[in-house]
């Protein structure tokens, strides 16, 4: 009996450490995943994956602005990464949309949230193919 529940404990622990295991977030999903968010003005999305401090400086008000500059652009169609500098949590991707591009700006903090996102229409967009 006694070793039943030692059996059950054990387990019980394992699965708690899994739950706990630090994982590496993909920046390129969650930056689309916000995109995504941004995109369809859905505030829930959008701030997924951000950490406290940026959750704090936005508004429902500027996604849907941002997400009028998007719309203009046509259908989204995905990022690809421009640049990245994985040891200060800097990554760049390039989103494309039926009738141009935007700059993607992330920046993951160290407990792998988003630090911050910024999207910096393109001066001069080229249709994506």
């Amino acid at each position: 009996m006694r070793t039943n529940i030692v059996a059950h404990a054990a387990v019980a622990l394992a699965i708690a450490a899994c739950g706990c295991a630090h994982h590496d977030a993909n920046p390129q999903v969650m930056a689309d995943e916000t995109t995504r968010g941004v995109y369809d003005a859905d505030y829930g999305r959008t701030t997924e994956h951000f950490d406290a401090a940026l959750k704090l400086q936005v508004t429902r008000a500027t996604i849907g602005q941002l997400s009028d500059q998007m719309h203009a652009l046509g259908a989204y169609r995905g990022l690809k990464p421009a640049t990245s500098d994985p040891d200060k949590g800097r990554y760049d991707y390039e989103a494309a949309f039926d009738k141009g591009t935007m700059l993607v700006e992330l920046r993951l903090d160290p407990t792998q949230k988003i630090g911050a996102y910024r999207v910096v229409p393109q001066s001069s967009s080229a249709p994506a193919r």
